[in-house]
């Protein structure tokens, strides 16, 4: 699983603003993609906000006193307008400016003190500050009922089931099953029988010997072709029997919604 996070940086000092972009950019994730927002006018950044498509582990670093009209605190209030769980991290010159921070019910993940001189104690910050987004990111995930948590040897892989279209055990390659999502396909190690087991969201049909589908990413069913087609315009081919059992499935699942 790969998470695709923004940061942005607003600081009205070009040259600090520089300094800590340097320390993302050469920040590296197993699991997070980093995007820096091109957006760096901190002038005019307070009407970009409606704009902005903002994800709950988007990360915005905001310099309280950015010498304009409006402050790093009226840009995070306005912020939290559009998302109230995404990252928030200001940055101040003063230790005393956190106060404010904490009685402005912007419930912010921390602060960064601006040392001019100290390149060290910034590159550890900003490292401290992107792990502990990672961290409560995945927490977050494993809450989430739509997560599931599928074990490959000893290594744990986390989907969200809304993205599954398929699960399929492959013939011929004993104890293997084949996961497709609408953007990948995973082969894992296992058994369908035991995945069945723990997999409790209504939407997946797991009444089939050797398939778990999705109904809610089926877009049509051909029983005449004996084929499923899934959002995406990703097809599999089941044959007429067990086009009739997901039928049945499909609207005794569709009637008790």
């Amino acid at each position: 699983m790969t998470y695709n996070t923004t940061i942005y940086v607003v600081e009205d000092d070009n040259l600090y603003r520089k300094r800590i972009i340097h320390y993302l950019e050469n920040y590296h994730s197993s699991h997070f993609h980093y995007r820096i927002s091109p957006l760096d006018n901190h002038l005019l950044f307070m009407e970009e906000i409606p704009t902005l498509n903002i994800s709950d582990n988007d990360i915005f670093f905001l310099d309280i006193d950015l010498k304009t009209q409006y402050s790093g605190i009226d840009l995070a209030n306005k912020i939290r307008q559009v998302n109230s769980k995404c990252n928030i991290i200001f940055l101040t010159s003063f230790e005393d400016k956190a106060i404010s921070i904490i009685n402005s019910d912007i419930f912010p993940l921390g602060y960064l003190v601006k040392n001019p001189v100290d390149s060290t104690e910034l590159k550890s910050t900003i490292e401290s500050v992107l792990m502990k987004v990672e961290s409560l990111t995945k927490t977050a995930w494993r809450q989430d009922q739509d997560i599931a948590t599928f074990m490959n040897g000893y290594d744990s892989i986390y989907i969200n089931c809304k993205d599954i279209l398929y699960i399929e055990s492959l013939k011929g390659l004993k104890g293997r099953v084949l996961i497709k999502t609408l953007t990948e396909e995973l082969i894992i190690e296992g058994k369908i029988g035991k995945i069945k087991n723990n997999l409790k969201q209504g939407y997946l049909f797991s009444a089939l010997q050797s398939y778990i589908i999705n109904l809610e990413n089926i877009t049509l069913i051909n029983r005449k072709h004996g084929t499923i087609t899934f959002s995406g315009d990703h097809e599999l081919f089941v044959g007429t029997r067990i086009i009739d059992k997901v039928k049945k499935g499909l609207q005794e699942y569709q009637y008790v919604g």
